[in-house]
């Protein structure tokens, strides 16, 4: 059965809003394509400014694995953007399609 995973986020308060949007769009095209068992990944906007990924996997099995070491420079560049004080993360299993 396949799996989401929803991650939550804030960029730093430092952080452009073009330099976040140009990191995002290089991990969707470089990146999200090589992920074992992902089948989509979506990035969205909230209203007030907050960031939702939404990544669809095969299973959970593979939503929860650990990541692989391919795209470390992206993925950093990423995480770097990041205020983990307000990063969130859940899996779930689609019930229903």
């Amino acid at each position: 059965m396949a799996a989401l995973q929803i991650v939550r986020f804030r960029t730093n308060p430092d952080v452009a809003e073009a330099d976040i949007v140009a990191i995002n769009e290089r991990f969707q095209r470089e990146i999200a394509p090589e992920l074992p068992g992902l089948e989509r990944r979506e990035a969205t906007r909230t209203a007030d400014g907050g960031w939702v990924l939404v990544l669809r996997y095969v299973d959970m099995e593979t939503a929860t694995a650990p990541p692989a070491d391919h795209g470390m420079e992206i993925a950093g560049a990423l995480m770097s953007m990041i205020d983990m004080s307000t990063m969130s993360a859940e899996f779930l299993d689609v019930v229903s399609e």
